[in-house]
């Protein structure tokens, strides 16, 4: 059984042409961008809009059919695991890049097809996640007769599940708004099986920020070590140092938390409906 869950899934538009590389092994890697946009109203009424781009990385026979197969603004659904790696820069300073490792790829409809939101008529398959390894090819567009058009359907999805630990209680503070904002990490180990048939594991560390209700919840019933699933997605934000060094960082918003395992003693009936404890729908 899993020790965790890291499972990313998008639908939005390839940003540059893919690039592919070998390694000294001789293993295919292809790299790509695609952006994902999102629409709400504020709550003075005023509709917003905003885009968030993800760095993709395939490899194996997957590389090579995406490289073969993805255009820039090519529509597409990617599912996968993020993997945050690190390395120093000439000044000695630390940097991180968060990236999807795809597992899996579908081309969706057409660009010229004047930017109406088109999507498969059954919901994008949500299988469990294989090593990068075993990922092995790329399904080909959906033919028209098997797609439904509507005006009101989202163009884009990110949407991010984990299950994990706490690894420290959570903080909240307030807006000069009033709404309450709860930031906390969870680490989420995924286990897999190499072709040679020997086991890894592999922890990822998230940011999790959860806003108004379901941040007093969090803060007031999660604690350091509890298990949790989380979901959500991915926005990055970054700054600006007065030097002129950029930062970024990438947090999931949480939209709903289900704590797992043995029910706290205090936990009474009176949590909201999206907080079951009950790890067997899982």
């Amino acid at each position: 059984m899993a020790r965790g869950m890291n499972k990313v899934m998008l639908i939005g538009f390839v940003g540059r042409d893919p690039e592919m590389r070998y390694t000294s092994s001789g293993q295919p890697v292809t790299t790509f961008s695609i952006s994902t946009n999102r629409r709400w109203t504020t709550s003075e009424g005023e509709a917003r809009e905003s885009s968030e781009w993800f760095n993709a990385v395939t490899w194996g026979s997957l590389a090579e059919a995406a490289n073969a197969s993805l255009r820039k603004d090519r529509r597409a659904y990617v599912e996968g695991h993020l993997q945050t790696r690190s390395w120093e820069d000439a000044e000695g300073q630390r940097q991180f890049r968060t990236e999807v490792i795809a597992t899996k790829l579908i081309l969706l409809g057409n660009p010229e097809h004047n930017g109406e939101p088109i999507l498969p008529s059954t919901s994008v398959p949500a299988s469990a996640v294989p090593a990068p390894a075993l990922a092995t090819q790329v399904q080909a567009p959906v033919p028209a007769s098997q797609m439904q058009v509507g005006e009101e359907m989202p163009l884009c999805l990110n949407r991010v599940m984990i299950i994990g630990n706490l690894g420290r209680d959570p903080e909240m503070r307030y807006t000069p708004g009033g709404q309450a904002v709860t930031s906390f990490n969870v680490a989420a180990t995924r286990t897999w099986t190499t072709t040679s048939g020997e086991r890894r594991n592999s922890t990822e560390w998230f940011n999790v920020v959860a806003w108004g209700n379901l941040a007093e919840i969090c803060n007031e019933y999660l604690t350091k070590g509890r298990r949790v699933y989380v979901e959500g997605e991915l926005r990055t934000h970054g700054w600006e140092e007065p030097s002129g060094k950029k930062h970024f960082r990438t947090e999931l918003v949480a939209s709903e938390m289900i704590m797992l395992g043995p029910r706290p003693a205090s936990a009474g009936t009176g949590l909201v409906s999206n907080l079951e404890e009950d790890a067997s729908s899982l």
